[in-house]
């Protein structure tokens, strides 16, 4: 009853008195601790890769050497919000938008997923959640209209959503206020209760702890008290039906806290007692207790990681006791050979003791990607009791069921219901918990409180309880990488197998006696090992440190100022950023009051300073809207203040002692954590040489298996000892697949990556280096890539009145002086003087600059404009009252504007010796009293202006062209607007158009009320201000090498049209004389998304794209695109055909006006052409299509560089040229070196082979010469190579399992065995001739032996010479000065050998026989000859494989069409 009564009156509270709710729960709580209870210590998969696949497949030991990861000047930690988000760049306003049920399912084509634990059809139909609250899903229908647009469409809409969301804000309180929608159910069609009867009974579990505001209590007061009471009982009921008694659960007394704290007191001594009991029920085995109408039925679920766009299964184990003791068992038996398979497998291993289980009861889980990724987790189980809206967001459905209900916030109840234990896991830092709702698992990382939008609750900050009840839901605010102790790296790294296949030659090699043989492969293992740990350990702290970031903030807990760790803030804490000592943000927040400015660089990679203002009621209604997406819409980042951001400067409003925010997202959640996270968990590089490097080792493997059965047999018939036989046997291994081999994949890489770090270009993944050798296409942006950063003003044309209601542009103006000629801006005495003036006061107003330090930052294009005046700017101006006399004597106790409003000011710089203007008259000095920032789906932003003198206020607004004329009153655009405005965009200038007018009512209330939709309404027509963007020195030039290569070029910008094409004319990347860009087609149907392709040239010429336009009559063409059309095109599938979009892309040059999302989509489209496409960018547009391309280069110095592979130092486009050379230098080495080790293994092969024969082997210093003096300088000084100068039309394959790689190969192994055989052959007929002696192991000696083995040395050092190929990739090897010293070399010691007396020690030694010297001159001959058969057989049989046809989408489509115009 007493519950009840509460309740009710709490309902009536809340109602009666909005400024006094309670801002967390009817149940405040406080925690200090948690039992952190794992019900199983499985074992966990902690591989961390940081840089690609090669991490994956080869040991950090070999691609860490020589690996220059770029930690300058904190650039780990950048990014781009755009390409950091949603992948897709495409979200859905719809909630319909996601596909029909599972067996209308299809997979996106361009998937291709490697799940072995679940199949496809399992992941298609399993019950799906997101990383976002939307509801997407990986193979939903996206929204065809990008973000901004959706954004415009929905201003429309804005003010009734949230009057409706007002109305119902305390009503349906009970829910966080995110729509988020389980996937799984909407689109099977089913209830998201999965057929569950929800009823108030069903949360049954337990009562709700309450506390007052300021107590804190212990674990045991988040144990409910039900089962303290019946513990013994309910323990010793193991029936499953069994369950927690039902007091308590409509309400929960507001004396609850203080009756806790009672009860612990008189039962302290029972509570040690009562602890097991507390542990017991923690087990997983006990979870329908808890949830008697909620059972736990799915085995496995689908989650989408949107900002990664990664599907990932999950799966629910335990373990059985059984089978886990018999895979102990088998671990000793086989002396850890199961343990280690079963390490590198783990697929097997959950197999072998995982039992499935509902993902409710298991005790670990299994998640694997579509990428192949498997992990094991341990789950854990903590006390919690509170209820299911604080920790997760509840379903629309759910709240909207409810939404009658006036329960306060987070009140349990049969939507709701209480969570007596949270169940959770961490992946990829992400933290899934279990939602017994949904019975899946599910992320938090956009949870958001409903009360939020109420700012009077939100100011009164959280109280100690709701804290703690935060701390457990949402964890601390760190974003610390876990470093693995030196232990776990050194026994990772040991168990990798490429080190247990060298520990198992070792063994092998001192077992058969070749001890100096294994000792030195054994220290260069030792070596390499500590070499790697000190790497790793040195990179992944280097990491943690600079994602760590922890300072002292200034905090409102229980209404009282506290300082704390910025790592204890929580979702809703209100905190200080005007405190000096801030100096970053340290968590995502909202601007409460006061304004900043901030550095947003680590997120767009544009240093241009942001403006933020605080946050209203409609900010908080967008903030829980936004937060459904990954996306944060433009009008909310307004007020969004970012993690990791640096803040520039902090305003305190007046009569108030601070400026705050509040949290909103914290750690791994903010926009910083996924960043950190999408770089510490690359997405793999699905790259041929790498696929086929393994296919290649595993037919190597093959062959030694061969060899092996062949010498069992053969040493069967000769009679070995079975000891001998068997290591002989796997000797053979060792030496068919040797130790290095893996190592050669990163040689070539790794001296590539130090070349491009010496030339300021630094790589984050080196797998990328070998895709930039096969780059098929490159994609530019215009601005600050192929173009000048800075823009210079040209100069402006004034719009002139040239007749009654008629204007005309006048003449270009080149200085101030010419446009207003005057001493005063009150001094005109003409409507050309009143329009020159307003024009010019436009100029002096229009713009976001600040001024920082006594330095005006902001927009450069801002910044040249304000330049252009001459003028000063101040901010804090108290020389000059602007006021109204108007406010004065109606509006000040309402509006006590001369206060609080303090404006910046613009006037005469007297110190500009150009000046003309009177530096002391109150009518040159302009406060601009409010702004309305640059918004990019609006491309334009406008300003309030208020003289000093005069009680007037006028607006100006700036922005594109195509824009401001619709804004503006028809009659007062000039006549020749179109005309002037093409003239100047098709000659590459870039032209901004101004406006203004005069406000309606003349008072400073009205200025500050006044709706944006108003001031830029009804615009009179100012002028145009022509800006230069001059091509950079290196452009031109750079795209003449690339075009010569026949690589092909394409600007994408979100620049106008005719501006990029002027643009791409100057810097030679159109080369084709007709440009045709693409338009709406007004003339056709509405629903027709057919273009018209109308010349540049030539209005009237159009291009009908139906019919293949390649004849001679149409002549060389290009395509110029623009983003509503790229849209059109590819978001009408069924009345476009796909091969005229392909059409569209294989000709097109130009993408302008193309956002960010519709760039990222651009590279994904080229890619499904079967293009390999590089893309280079410097802005915040660009991050999208950088990470997206297969080899991004930014040439930002900001941190947005973790965006692309490569960062360059070097500011323009000739980096390109760099790393596609050392691309193609590293991938021909690579496979030179690759093919080099197969040979190497080959030869040796042979030689042992012919000795088993014999019964024989070769000697230990013989194969310590062979690998160490030999081999190992030999395949490092081929890498040695520089690239060569030019770049070559046609590039490296990357292919090595193909007939024109294997072919020459069997050719060049056969050529080996001939002149070992044939020797070998020769010297038994020899007088001199020296049997073996079978199966001595220490006594090789013999003439077989001898000869094969000086044999063998020339071919290893003269194969060598035949694969090292110089131009037109690498520059010839005469210029390898190492290589050919290290030839030498070993050419005069391989000679020397032959000719040392065998009786002397060295001789001894080596354990070599007499032979003459007739025959050593026949082996010198020999070797020569052998050299040209090397060098030419296989080159002839090769050119026999020349590809007549190629795989590649794109260059099959232009095959068919020239064919088809032949035909």
């Amino acid at each position: 009853m007493n519950g009840r009564r509460f309740s009710n009156d709490h309902r009536e509270h809340t109602h009666g008195n909005s400024l006094n709710r309670l801002s967390f729960s009817s149940a405040h709580s406080g925690s200090t601790a948690a039992t952190l209870t794992s019900a199983s210590n499985a074992e966990q998969n902690h591989t961390e890769s940081y840089a690609g696949a090669t991490f994956e497949t080869v040991p950090s030991s070999i691609v860490s050497f020589h690996h220059p990861h770029s930690f300058q000047s904190g650039s780990v930690l950048g990014g781009s919000l755009a390409s950091s988000t949603l992948r897709r760049g495409r979200r859905s306003t719809e909630e319909e938008a996601l596909l029909d049920s599972a067996a209308n399912y299809s997979r996106s084509p361009s998937r291709n997923p490697h799940f072995r634990l679940f199949t496809e059809d399992q992941i298609a139909a399993a019950e799906g959640a997101a990383s976002t609250l939307e509801a997407t899903d990986y193979d939903m229908n996206w929204d065809s209209t990008p973000a901004y647009e959706q954004q415009r469409l929905e201003e429309s809409r804005l003010s009734s959503t949230r009057n409706s969301l007002h109305s119902n804000s305390v009503r349906s309180s009970n829910f966080s206020g995110i729509s988020y929608d389980s996937i799984g159910e909407r689109r099977r069609g089913r209830s998201l209760s999965r057929s569950r009867q929800l009823h108030p009974e069903q949360s049954v579990h337990s009562s709700v702890r309450s506390s007052s505001n300021s107590s804190r209590y212990s674990t045991r007061d988040r144990i409910p008290s039900e089962l303290e009471d019946n513990g013994d009982e309910m323990l010793n009921d193991r029936s499953t039906n069994g369950s927690l008694p039902m007091s308590a659960r409509e309400g929960f007394s507001e004396n609850d806290g203080d009756n806790a704290s009672g009860i612990a007191d008189s039962h302290a001594n029972g509570h040690h007692k009562k602890a097991i009991y507390h542990a017991e029920f923690l087990q997983p085995c006990h979870h329908e207790k808890f949830y008697p109408n909620l059972p736990a039925k799915l085995y496995y679920q689908r989650f989408y990681v949107a900002e990664e766009d990664l599907v990932i299964g999950i799966g629910g184990y335990r373990t059985s006791k059984f089978r886990l003791y018999i895979y102990y068992m088998l671990c000793l038996c086989t002396l850890g050979m199961v343990y280690l398979l079963l390490r590198w497998i783990p697929y097997y291993k959950v197999k072998l003791y995982g039992v499935k289980v509902p993902l409710g009861k298991a005790e670990w889980v299994v998640l694997e990607s579509e990428l192949g990724d498997f992990n094991i987790v341990a789950v854990k189980r903590e006390w919690y009791n509170r209820p299911m809206s604080t920790v997760l967001p509840i379903t629309k459905e759910l709240a909207d069921d409810n939404a009658a209900d006036s329960s306060s916030s987070h009140h349990a109840n049969g939507s709701n219901p209480n969570i007596p234990i949270l169940i959770s896991f961490d992946y990829r830092y992400i933290t899934f918990i279990y939602s017994p709702l949904e019975d899946i698992f599910r992320s938090n990382n956009n949870w958001t409180d409903v009360n939020w939008v109420d700012l009077p609750s939100v100011y009164r900050g959280l109280t100690s309880g709701t804290c703690e009840d935060r701390t457990l839901a949402f964890g601390r605010n760190n974003i610390n990488l876990k470093v693995k102790p030196t232990s776990q790296v050194l026994f990772d790294e040991a168990l990798h197998p490429f080190y247990v296949f060298q520990l198992f030659s070792i063994v092998l090699w001192s077992l058969d006696q070749y001890y100096y043989y294994a000792a030195c492969i054994l220290l260069i293992s030792f070596l390499s090992i500590i070499d790697t740990l000190i790497e790793t350990k040195r990179t992944s702290q280097r990491l943690a440190e600079m994602s760590h970031f922890n300072c002292e903030v200034r905090v409102l807990r229980e209404e009282f100022w506290t300082h704390i760790s910025s790592a204890e803030l929580v979702p809703g804490d209100v905190y200080e950023v005007s405190d000096p000592a801030l100096t970053v943000f340290p968590c995502d927040s909202i601007l409460l009051s006061g304004d900043c400015i901030v550095n947003e660089s680590m997120l767009t990679g544009e240093s241009v300073p942001v403006s933020k203002v605080p946050a209203n009621e409609d900010t908080m209604y967008q903030l829980l809207d936004d937060f459904k997406d990954t996306q944060i819409s433009n009008y909310l980042s307004k007020s969004f203040l970012f993690n990791g951001t640096k803040i520039i400067r902090t305003r305190i409003p007046k009569a108030q002692s601070a400026a705050l925010a509040m949290v909103v997202r914290t750690g791994f959640s903010t926009t910083k954590g996924s960043l950190i996270r999408s770089m510490v968990f690359p997405k793999p590089t699905n790259f041929k040489f790498y696929e086929d490097s393994f296919k290649y080792i595993g037919f190597m493997t093959m062959i030694a298996l061969f060899g092996f059965s062949i010498s069992c047999i053969r040493f069967i018939q000769i009679g070995l000892d079975k000891k001998t036989m068997i290591l002989r046997a796997l000797d053979i291994i060792t030496v068919v697949v040797p130790p290095a081999l893996p190592a050669t994949l990163t040689i070539g890489t790794n001296f590539a990556l130090g070349r491009l770090k010496n030339r300021n270009i630094f790589c984050i993944s080196p797998t990328k280096v070998n895709a930039g050798g096969k780059l098929d296409v490159m994609c530019f942006d215009k601005t600050g890539t192929l173009t000048e950063d800075g823009l210079d003003i040209l100069g402006v044309h004034v719009s002139e009145p040239s007749s009654h209601n008629s204007f005309a542009f006048g003449e270009l103006q080149h200085s101030v002086r010419q446009i207003f000629p005057k001493f005063s801006l009150n001094d005109c005495s003409s409507p050309m003087d009143f329009r020159a003036r307003n024009f010019f006061i436009a100029l002096l107003t229009c713009h976001s600059l600040r001024l920082v330090d006594n330095e005006l930052i902001g927009d450069p294009l801002d910044f040249k404009m304000f330049q252009f005046t001459g003028w000063s700017y101040e901010e804090d101006f108290q020389e000059h009252a602007f006021h109204s006399l108007y406010d004065k004597r109606h509006e000040g106790d309402i509006f006590p504007e001369n206060s609080d409003i303090i404006p910046a000011v613009v006037h005469p710089n007297g110190n500009e010796p150009h000046n003309r203007f009177t530096d002391n008259d109150p009518h040159n000095f302009l406060g601009i009293v409010r702004s309305f920032e640059f918004l990019s789906k609006l491309r334009r932003m406008s300003v309030i202006v208020k003289p000093s003198s005069d009680n007037v206020f006028w607006a100006f607004t700036k922005g594109a062209p195509e824009v401001i004329s619709e804004i503006c009153n028809k009659s007062t655009l000039p006549k020749n607007y179109d005309e002037l405005l093409h003239h100047y965009t098709r000659t590459g200038y870039r032209v901004i158009a101004c406006a203004g007018k005069t406000l309606p009512k003349r008072t400073w209330l009205y200025s500050q009320k006044v709706t944006r939709e108003e001031v830029e309404t009804n615009l009179e027509f100012l002028g145009f201000i022509i800006f230069e963007n001059k091509v950079k020195d290196a452009t031109s030039k750079t795209l003449q090498i690339l075009r010569e290569a026949n690589i092909r070029t394409i600007m994408c910008t979100g620049d106008n049209v005719l501006t990029a094409i002027s643009v791409g004319r100057e810097s030679h990347l159109i080369e084709s004389p007709k440009v045709y860009v693409s338009s709406i087609n007004e003339e056709a149907d509405v629903e027709d998304p057919f273009p018209v392709w109308r010349s540049v040239d030539c209005y009237e010429e159009t291009l009908d794209l139906d019919e293949p336009q390649f004849s001679t009559s149409t002549g060389d063409y290009t395509l110029a695109v623009t983003g509503d059309i790229f849209r059109s095109l590819f978001d009408n599938d069924e009345k476009i055909s796909e091969s005229y979009r392909d059409r569209v892309l294989l000709k097109a040059s130009i993408y302008a006006r193309m956002s960010p999302d519709e760039k990222h989509e651009l590279m994904e489209r080229l890619q499904k052409l079967d293009y390999v496409v590089g893309f280079c960018g410097d802005g915040a547009n660009d991050c999208g299509a950088l990470k997206a391309a297969d080899v991004g280069i930014s040439l930002s110095e900001a941190e947005a560089s973790v965006a692309a592979p490569f960062t360059s130092q070097v500011f323009d486009i000739s980096c390109v040229l760099d790393v596609i050379k050392e691309g193609r230098a590293s991938l021909v080495t690579s496979l030179a070196c690759f093919q080099y080790m197969s040979l190497y293994s080959a030869i040796q092969f042979i030689s042992i082979t012919i000795l088993y024969c014999r019964g024989s082997n070769l000697g230990d210093f013989q194969f310590l010469f062979i690998d160490l003096l030999l081999i190992i300088p030999i395949a490092v000084f081929m890498s040695w190579s520089k690239p060569y100068h030019k770049i070559a039309r046609k590039r490296p394959s990357a292919n090595l399992v193909s007939p024109k790689i294997l072919v020459p190969l069997c050719f060049s192994i056969l050529i080996c065995l001939s002149f070992q055989a044939i020797p070998w052959l020769l010297v038994q007929r020899t007088p001199w001739y020296i049997k073996p002696i079978v199966g001595g192991d220490d006594a090789v000696q013999s003439s077989d032996n001898t000869v094969l083995f000086f044999v063998s040395n020339f071919q290893y050092i003269l194969c060598a010479v035949v694969l090292s190929v110089g131009p037109p990739y690498r520059e010839p090897m005469s210029k390898n000065v190492g290589f050919i010293v290290d030839v030498i070399l070993s050419l005069f010691f391989s000679t020397i050998l032959m000719f040392i007396n065998p009786d002397s020690r060295l001789g001894s030694l080596f354990q070599l026989t007499g032979i003459t010297t007739g025959f050593k001159v026949f082996i010198l001959v020999w070797a020569l000859l052998n050299y040209l058969c090397q060098l030419y057989v296989p080159t002839y049989f090769k050119s026999l494989f020349k590809k007549n046809h190629s795989s590649k989408k794109y260059k099959s489509i232009l095959k068919k069409q020239n064919m088809s115009l032949l035909a």
